[in-house]
């Protein structure tokens, strides 16, 4: 078994909250100096900037960010952030979750940059290390902006570490925050192996993949394509088998990561956990004859349900629509069980009045649920903090990433057969799927596709903004979002917290 990655949140991180002009209340001045002045001080820095990731990936916030609004995901019963699927009033530059994901993001930037700006100085770490350290937290560092720029547009581009309190900074084009990403993820991918003894840190792989999403946003597609297929053909990745076996609780660490979040069965370095199994699950727990189970979702928090859309995109013959939803629950609570029914049975819920079905409605209380995020090795159906590892990039995705860089060059014969390596690892035992032709690749095929692939994995929203396909596609296909989204909605209002601690006027985006 490799060695894992061990997050350490270390008592400098008050130095690396402020990414902007949010306040900061240094300990001493004197301290970041003492600390990164030696081997175990960068090390350890270091790992302070990969711990940011687990603000983003697993948590409530950025499963928002990503989910709502989308042609896949609409609300559930609960939650106070409905607004972020029906696109209302209520999102606007106050919303918590947008200054929660802009702090965690710049948190981690200028971690980076803390270490960027003292790792020279150390005599204890060889010149290699020290190109090894500066190639992780470059990478993670463009990652950072990777969200930052896709949800905010223009950002303030941050060079070096934060001394003081800033109050006078003022946004970059995010054009040219991009290319500050590309040489980012370009050192790394010049400085870093395909393999790496401690599972969980970047490696030469993760970066090219990295920097192929990004040479799509500078139009790059050539350039994309090459990073891709790079990852493809030389790098020690292979597809898993079955779908499903991507999935596997006891299967995380297979050849399919490229780049994965870090949890850990053990409290103390676990931080918050992975909460995703929380969010798409519904209140089933409220229906008679069932009570919470980890086998069966575990705690519901019912914020997403998937649209009609995603449900109906599956075809028949395709493993992924099983591996991707709970649609069929168990009786489970003898004290409230049904008249006639036996513990174990599959529940049979009315549709329709006088109108049976053993596959749950698909309403705000009673929806189906997602079993990508489950955690069956919860103490306790009520823990929230999981131990599942976050997927960040998978194979599967360069192939797409590909496909996509082919069809924007007019290549759609090649973009076909990489997108039908995808969904023949789909198919069903014994089974096939339908082969995409080159005649019907074009960008909504391939957006089809990663929705099939990737759904439910923080990505959606991102994408459908980045290809600007986000108000096409909700509204054909999310209900509660079409009355309401607007061309502006393609980017999130600048929170309202970075704007009232500007001395200068901070530029709200358009709109808000």
């Amino acid at each position: 078994m490799n060695k894992r990655l061990y997050y350490l949140v270390i008592s400098l991180s008050v130095f690396f909250i402020n990414g902007c002009s949010l306040e900061e209340k240094p300990l001493s001045e004197a301290a970041p100096n003492s600390i990164f002045s030696t081997a175990s001080g960068i090390r350890d820095g270091v790992n302070g900037v990969y711990a940011s990731l687990r603000s983003i990936y697993g948590t409530q916030e950025g499963f928002s960010v990503t989910t709502f609004g989308t042609d896949l995901f609409q609300h559930g019963k609960d939650g106070g952030a409905k607004f972020m699927d029906t696109y209302s009033s209520e999102l606007n530059s106050t919303e918590t979750y947008f200054y929660r994901i802009w702090t965690y993001c710049y948190a981690g930037i200028n971690a980076a940059n803390t270490v960027l700006d003292r790792i020279d100085e150390v005599e204890d770490l060889s010149e290699d290390q020290k190109n090894i350290y500066k190639a992780e937290v470059r990478f993670l560092r463009a990652h950072y902006y990777y969200w930052l720029s896709l949800q905010y547009g223009d950002v303030v581009l941050r060079e070096g570490g934060t001394k003081g309190v800033n109050t006078e900074d003022l946004p970059t084009d995010k054009r040219t925050i991009w290319e500050f990403m590309k040489e980012d993820t370009q050192f790394a991918v010049d400085n870093l192996k395909f393999t790496t003894a401690d599972y969980g840190r970047v490696t030469k792989g993760a970066a090219l993949h990295q920097l192929a999403r990004i040479l799509l946003l500078l139009e790059d597609y050539q350039g994309a394509e090459a990073a891709g297929k790079t990852v493809i053909n030389d790098a020690p990745y292979q597809l898993q088998n079955r779908y499903s076996d991507v999935f596997d609780y006891d299967n995380q660490v297979n050849t399919e990561i490229i780049f994965a979040v870090q949890y850990l069965n053990d409290a103390l370095n676990n931080g918050d956990g992975n909460q995703g199994h929380l969010f798409f699950t519904p209140a089933y727990d409220q229906f008679a004859g069932l009570t919470r189970d980890v086998t069966q979702g575990g705690r519901p928090y019912t914020r997403f349900r998937p649209t009609e859309f995603f449900r109906n995109l599956f075809e028949e013959n395709d493993s992924r629509f099983d591996a991707t939803f709970r649609y069929n629950w168990y009786y489970n609570k003898a004290e409230t069980l049904p008249e006639g029914k036996n513990l174990g049975e599959m529940v049979e819920w009315e549709i329709e009045p006088n109108v049976f079905s053993f596959v749950a409605p698909n309403i705000d209380k009673m929806h189906w649920g997602m079993k990508k995020h489950d955690d069956p090795t919860r103490a306790s159906f009520q823990d929230k903090a999981g131990f599942r590892d976050f997927f960040v990039f998978r194979l599967s995705e360069t192939y797409l990433i590909v496909a996509e860089a082919l069809v924007l060059q007019g290549k759609q014969e090649e973009a076909a057969g990489f997108v039908n390596i995808v969904r023949n690892r789909a198919a069903k035992p014994s089974l096939s799927m339908t082969q995409i032709k080159a005649e019907d690749m074009n960008i909504d095929t391939i957006l089809d596709e990663r929705a099939l692939e990737l759904g439910g994995e923080e990505l959606r929203w991102m994408d459908l903004a980045r290809t600007g396909k986000l108000l096409e596609r909700v509204k054909l296909y999310n209900p509660n979002g079409a009355p309401n989204i607007k061309d502006y909605h393609q980017l999130r209002p600048i929170p309202q917290a970075q704007i009232d601690l500007s001395t200068v006027e901070f530029p709200q985006n358009i709109g808000y």
